[in-house]
């Protein structure tokens, strides 16, 4: 039987080396393997511990680095460290010889041995002081395992306080939290099924049917797996409550997959009106559908259709949840943090605004349309909102609430220390009158 950490090695191993989702590739290992509760938390902690902290890791681990190693060695001693690091109740003996057994497993005698030899050194020596960097950026980068590039750009657009208290909640595991199908169940019996369930439920101060949700997996749950709840984070949930949804509104969703918006939308709209839900991804059609059906949902239609390419009809809203950098969601996908670059932005730029160009056309006169997106990054917010606004006369802000404080806003841009969630985009714009 393969061990934990052989497991936590391999997802490991499939993300950096092979480019996996983390996600979707730890769902795919999780149901695969029918771990005890205990091994599914060790499991996710190595996994996302070692992803989060990848780059201080590696700076701890060089100065005992004597010799070339292979990148798979190195990704081995990684999550060793982690635990040695950031796991006080493992034994040093285990994971060395954890790593040790996975090491000679999968390079031999020679390779275990490489590997007992560093580990040993690295858990009877002092490790180097971050604090010693005297660089600002380079020091925060490092600390808080995230490129300087990003380091540098919240910076200039947060200041430093800000930046840092945004890269410490970014390492925090991110909190489970729900929706409730109130077409299907009320959030009171929602609340009390998963209690009984043995799930310990908060509701939210600002959205009534998102519950905070302590326990095991909550894909575990009867509700969850009977359609009475999604799973989605707090700061997505507040895209289609800022939509203003009307009764019977015709609602266009053109880059929905994996469909949790258009599904709240149908949610709230209960049965009236009609969703068109679209994505570029032939692939990605069929998830957005299976959360339809799974959810009892009857007023979405999906197809398949490019966001850049014409749409034909007039719509009362319309919501462009835009491809993004991601970086607001860095607890749930830590990769990306490695993988993104300030070309990959530029480009986004780009497609984000030639959406907002195409759609514009299908907006009703008096309609409205939602931009978001789950980044912090100010050029594919602002910037992108500013740019259209600019070509665009025919459009004006509708402003929207603020949650944090109540006031009325133009654009909101929610930072993850915010409500212990994600870091969101928000902004609403109406077609005037004619």
């Amino acid at each position: 039987m393969t061990s934990v950490r052989e497991l936590s090695f391999q997802t490991l191993e499939a993300v950096l080396k092979d480019g996996a989702y983390s996600n979707l590739k730890m769902n795919e290992v999780l149901q695969e393997h029918p771990l005890s509760v205990a091994d599914r938390g060790l499991y996710t902690a190595l996994v996302y511990g070692t992803l989060k902290r990848k780059l201080t890791l590696d700076f701890y681990l060089k100065p005992f680095i004597k010799t070339k190693i292979k990148g798979w060695v190195r990704r081995l001693l990684w999550m060793s460290m982690y635990q040695y690091i950031y796991m006080n109740k493992i034994p040093k003996h285990a994971l060395i010889n954890e790593a040790v057994n996975i090491a000679k497993k999968r390079g031999g005698k020679q390779t275990g041995n490489t590997v007992n030899a560093i580990l040993r050194q690295v858990t009877t020596h002092p490790l180097r002081d971050i604090e010693a960097i005297k660089n600002k950026e380079e020091r925060l980068s490092i600390c808080y395992s995230l490129p300087t590039w990003i380091i540098h750009h919240w910076i200039t657009h947060f200041g430093e306080e800000t930046t840092e208290a945004m890269a410490a909640q970014m390492l925090q595991p991110a909190v489970q939290t729900v929706r409730v199908n109130r077409t299907k169940i009320t959030v009171d019996e929602a609340i009390v099924q998963l209690t009984q369930e043995g799930y310990h439920v908060v509701q939210d101060d600002d959205i009534a049917h998102c519950l905070m949700v302590e326990g095991q997996g909550v894909m575990q749950s009867q509700l969850f797996q009977n359609g009475l709840i999604s799973i989605q984070d707090k700061s997505s949930m507040f895209v289609a409550e800022m939509m203003d949804l009307q009764a019977g509104a015709q609602v266009l969703d053109c880059c929905s997959a994996p469909g949790g918006k258009a599904c709240h939308i149908a949610e709230i709209l209960n049965g009236s009106g009609e969703i068109q839900a679209t994505d570029v991804h032939e692939h990605k059609i069929g998830l957005i559908q299976h959360n339809i059906d799974k959810l009892g949902l009857t007023n979405i239609q999906t197809y398949r259709h490019d966001a850049t390419e014409p749409y034909e009809g007039q719509y009362d809203r319309i919501l462009v949840d835009a491809p993004c950098s991601g970086l607001g969601v860095l607890r749930h996908k830590p990769e990306i943090r490695y993988t993104m670059t300030p070309e990959i932005v530029a480009e986004l730029v780009d497609i984000q605004l030639q959406i907002l160009e195409n759609v514009a056309q299908n907006v009703k006169s008096g309609g409205e349309l939602v931009y978001s997106t789950c980044t912090i990054e100010q050029m594919e917010n602002e910037n992108v909102i500013y740019t259209f606004l600019k070509k665009h006369p025919e459009f004006e802000f509708a402003m929207i609430r603020d949650p944090r404080n109540g006031e009325q806003v133009k654009t909101l841009q929610l930072l993850p220390q915010d409500f212990n969630a994600d870091g969101f985009f928000i902004t609403k714009i109406r077609r005037k009158d004619q």
